[in-house]
């Protein structure tokens, strides 16, 4: 089964893909700069050098078409494609990166309000991973050592989404812990159906934790009543053993005579099975009389079970 992460990269793919009127429905075609923004977040999150020449490597072959076809179409560079079982990989002169780079440096900033989207999604594409809802709430970049790691936060913030930057295996991640932050970053770069998908996963969770909460509160308070009734049950039993249960109180011995015969319910219900009106602290008080004599005669008898010895 596809996991969270791919199918979210898998859609941008696609949905990138009809942007550029490549594929059969053709949508909005992105400007020079949009592309070039894409190609800044590709270039600084996915390149490796190998030989003298920059690597880019995935096994989603749309993801590299769409690169391919921005090289030609904003650089008029034509990269070089080696296939190796699954991935398939793009080499580019090393000073060509370096270039692009350096002639893209602010245009996340200078370019068009879409710009900051597709470096963005460039850059998830590249490096990112978002954890599976069901596990927990993770979203994390995890881009080469000496990556630009500050600029694809400066680039959430204009979302008004903060990341934190960390240390895994001695190079910088960005990541995200939040369910509403990964909700916002799927939405500022085109996955809103899966931001949608994740507030709904999020409710369901909520829903079915005040649920387990609320089975877990009922239960408790079960057992508590449980346990108090057989405590009251134990001491009447002990004082009918004992021959005192008849000689107590009238309203003492109709107490204990009606916990015996509803030894399971409560209080609040208790009252009700009473011939007489009565209210839940009356009866417990009365209950609560007939514990204390209990428990007075069997310290009496311990004390003398002492002083025998």
């Amino acid at each position: 089964m596809e996991s969270f992460s791919s199918s979210v990269k898998d859609y941008l793919c696609r949905k990138s893909f009809e942007e550029l009127g490549l594929g059969e429905k053709e949508k909005v075609k992105w400007k020079m700069c949009c592309g070039l923004s894409f190609l800044r977040g590709v270039f600084s999150f996915l390149a490796k050098e190998e030989n003298g020449e920059l690597a880019l490597s995935s096994h989603r072959e749309a993801f590299l078409e769409i690169i391919a076809y921005l090289l030609i179409r904003c650089r008029g560079v034509e990269a070089k494609v080696r296939r190796k079982g699954r991935k398939t990989t793009l080499f580019v002169p090393l000073e060509e990166g370096k270039r692009l780079l350096a002639e893209t440096e602010r245009i996340w900033v200078e370019g068009c309000e879409r710009c900051r989207v597709l470096y963005a999604r460039a850059s998830l594409l590249s490096c990112g991973t978002i954890l599976d809802p069901e596990k927990g709430y993770h979203a994390a970049f995890r881009p080469p050592k000496g990556a630009p790691c500050g600029e694809i936060c400066r680039v959430l913030e204009s979302f008004g989404i903060e990341a934190a930057i960390g240390d895994e295996d001695g190079c910088d991640i960005v990541y995200l812990k939040n369910s509403n932050k990964i909700e916002d970053l799927l939405a500022a770069i085109g996955a809103e159906k899966f931001a949608l998908d994740l507030m709904n996963r999020r409710a369901e969770k909520n829903v079915r934790a005040n649920t387990n909460r609320r089975q877990n509160f009922d239960q408790a308070n079960m057992a508590r009543t449980v346990n108090g009734a057989q405590s009251v049950i134990s001491s009447i039993r002990f004082l009918e053993r004992k021959g005192v249960l008849e000689t107590l109180p009238e309203p003492l011995q109709k107490a204990a005579r009606l916990r015996l015969s509803q030894p399971e319910v409560s209080l609040s219900e208790l009252c009700r099975y009473s011939e007489e009106e009565i209210t839940k602290s009356g009866l417990n008080h009365r209950l609560q009389k007939l514990v204390a004599i209990a428990g007075k005669i069997q310290e009496e008898k311990e004390k003398q079970n002492e002083s025998k010895r």
